[in-house]
């Protein structure tokens, strides 16, 4: 089954503020928003703000909980009553490292006070995360279809979201109701930088026995429009037809720029399934339209067999 999804990147443009937690074993714990806080700053009209904090300082190997504060242009705590549902949850939280080594996807729950929304997570490294939101204010027609995150910071006027295989009118959808919006904020977990992203494109690897490959259709550019299909195959080389839904796709994808400044996050559009006992694959189709040249990191989920399995690939885009 072959599906196809357009996938776009942009520039998130944020004022980021971070302090790190700290201190030896005769020392009182700080409070929470003093371990670990960041804040990001809208600088476009329309945007919300987001700030993160870690109920005990953040170390590697242990599972850290952790709070985000959403909150609207508005000035209005986003709470579950303003964000709408989409692919099983109200708020994607997608967690990366400095090196764009160690990947998370996770989701927010309601917290204890309005705008607030919790999760944990295990970083690998002691290194400086980012954390990204990834929500849709309730009322704003859904889809399915990736987002264009525009240079501006994410204003109305950098958005772009055709639907693969549709007009944008039909059944009455209403482009400008369909952004979401992807602040993010910084995580100090240590000072540790890790390796740099290689200017070397990767387009294959194996996961778990499982072979997952990429393959162009043409020359990656920024600026421009790639086609790119995802190919699932077991151990053998046999493709594998049983991929089964993960959060009402056959498979999330995201990725990010070097320099950690864009991140985008697609499933597959149309044939999505219906329930539990739905298969796809083993072909998926995509559009990448990357806004910045230089190396990317992509990580693709699928699940098979009741596992979800985490595929990094390294993009490398031409000027």
């Amino acid at each position: 089954m072959k599906q196809t999804v357009k996938l776009t990147a942009g520039i998130c443009a944020l004022a980021l503020l971070a302090a790190c937690g700290g201190g030896g074993a005769d020392k009182a714990e700080p409070k929470p928003d003093v371990l670990a806080a960041a804040s990001s700053v809208s600088e476009t009209k329309g945007q919300p703000t987001m700030s993160v904090a870690a109920a005990s300082t953040p170390v590697p190997g242990q599972a850290v909980r952790l709070t985000l504060t959403l909150t609207g242009a508005d000035g209005k705590p986003l709470g579950p009553d303003a964000i709408a549902t989409q692919h099983e949850h109200k708020v994607h939280v997608m967690i990366v490292d400095s090196a764009l080594e160690d990947y998370t996807h996770v989701h927010g729950e309601p917290g204890a006070q309005p705008g607030q929304w919790t999760f944990s997570f295990t970083p690998k490294y002691a290194r400086q995360y980012r954390v990204w939101a990834d929500f849709k204010p309730a009322g704003k027609e859904q889809a399915g279809h990736a987002h264009d995150h525009g240079k501006s910071g994410h204003g109305d006027e950098g958005h772009s979201h055709d639907k693969a295989g549709k007009d944008h009118d039909e059944g009455g959808h209403n482009d400008a109701d369909a952004h979401n919006q992807t602040p993010s904020v910084t995580l100090n977990v240590g000072a540790e930088k890790g390796p740099e992203v290689a200017a070397i494109q990767t387009l294959s690897t194996k996961v778990d026995g499982y072979n997952l490959t990429l393959s162009l259709g043409g020359a990656l550019t920024a600026d421009a429009h790639t086609p790119a299909t995802l190919t699932v195959a077991d151990g053998t080389g046999a493709p594998l037809a049983s991929l089964e839904p993960l959060m009402g796709a056959y498979a999330h994808l995201v990725g990010f720029s070097a320099d950690g400044t864009t991140m985008v996050h697609g499933h597959p559009e149309g044939a999505e399934p219906k329930d539990a006992t739905a298969r796809g694959g083993p072909a998926l189709a995509f559009e990448l339209h990357p806004s910045v040249a230089g190396p990317h990191r992509v990580f693709v989920q699928v699940k098979i067999g009741g596992k979800v399995i985490t595929a990094p690939f390294t993009l490398v885009v031409a000027n």
